[in-house]
C-alpha cells in the first residue's frame, strides 16, 4: 500500500503539475495539485489495491484549451510527467534499496555475491526481501535484519513505479501512453468516443486478467533495472 500510493500519487501530481505549468490550472482548481493520497485516491481502484494486489487513481482534470502555446506539445508534456515522475523515483528507491543493502548483508556476503546482484530482480534474495521471508530465508547472512523492512520498502516501491512508467507508455487509451504515440505520431488528430475509450478499457483489463500485459512489462523491467546496477554489477 505504502508503495502504490507513492507511486500513484506522485504520478497524478507530476500531471497536474506540468498542466498547470502549461497554462491549465483546471486539476488545481480541483485540488488535484497535491501529494495528498484522499485527493487521488478512485473508491474502485483502492478497493482493488486492497484485495485484488492492484488499482488505479482517479484520473487528473485536464482541459487543453486552456494550454497556452502549442496544444499538442503541452498535451505531449502532460501525458509524460506522471511516467518521468515514476522513473525518477524507480532511481532514487533503486538506489536507496542499495544503499540500505550494503547495511544488510554481511560484508563477506557483498564481497562474495556483489551487492549489484543481491539486489537484481534476476536473483531470489531481492524477492525474499520484497515478500518479507529474507530474515527467514537468509538470516544467517544478514548483518543487520531490522533493516530488511527498510530495504523491502524502497525495493517494492522501486518496482511499483517502474510499473507503473512501463504500463502507462502501452498506447491503448486510456493509458498515457495512447496520448503520448497520437501527439507524437499523429498530432493528436485521433480522437475516440466514449464507446471507443471503454472498449480500449475492457482490452486493458482483459489483457491484465490473462497475465498479457504483467509478461510484456517484465521484459522491460529487468533490463531497466540491470542498467541501473552496471555500475555495481548488477548487469542487464
Amino acid at each position: 500500500m505504502i508503495a502504490v500510493l507513492i507511486g500513484l500519487c506522485c504520478h497524478e501530481w507530476g500531471h497536474a503539475y506540468v498542466a498547470y505549468r502549461c497554462g491549465d490550472d483546471t486539476a488545481k482548481r480541483a485540488g488535484r495539485m497535491t501529494l495528498n493520497p484522499l485527493a487521488h485516491l478512485d473508491p474502485v481502484g483502492t478497493i482493488l489495491m486492497l484485495f485484488a494486489g492492484f488499482g488505479f487513481a482517479k484520473p487528473v482534470p485536464v482541459n487543453p484549451y486552456r494550454f497556452k502555446g502549442n496544444r499538442i506539445r503541452c498535451d505531449l508534456f502532460v501525458s509524460l510527467a506522471g511516467i518521468l515522475v515514476n522513473i525518477v523515483l524507480f532511481t532514487v528507491f533503486t538506489y536507496l534499496t542499495l544503499f540500505a543493502s550494503m547495511y544488510l548483508w554481511k560484508p563477506e556476503v557483498i564481497q562474495h555475491y556483489g551487492i549489484g546482484v543481491l539486489v537484481s530482480y534476476k536473483w531470489s534474495p531481492i524477492w525474499s526481501v520484497i515478500d518479507g521471508s529474507v530474515i527467514a530465508d537468509y538470516g544467517s547472512l544478514l548483518a543487520r535484519p531490522a533493516l530488511a523492512h527498510l530495504v523491502r520498502i524502497a525495493a517494492y516501491t522501486a518496482l511499483v513505479n517502474l510499473n507503473l512508467a512501463v504500463f502507462n507508455l502501452i498506447p491503448i487509451p486510456p493509458l498515457d501512453g495512447y496520448h503520448v504515440a497520437n501527439d507524437i505520431l499523429f498530432k493528436g488528430k485521433i480522437q475516440l468516443d466514449a464507446r471507443g475509450f471503454r472498449i480500449a478499457m475492457l482490452l486493458v483489463l482483459a489483457l491484465s486478467a490473462f497475465g498479457v500485459l504483467g509478461r510484456l512489462i517484465s521484459f522491460v523491467v529487468y533490463p531497466a533495472q540491470g542498467l541501473l546496477l552496471l555500475p555495481f554489477g548488477g548487469g542487464l
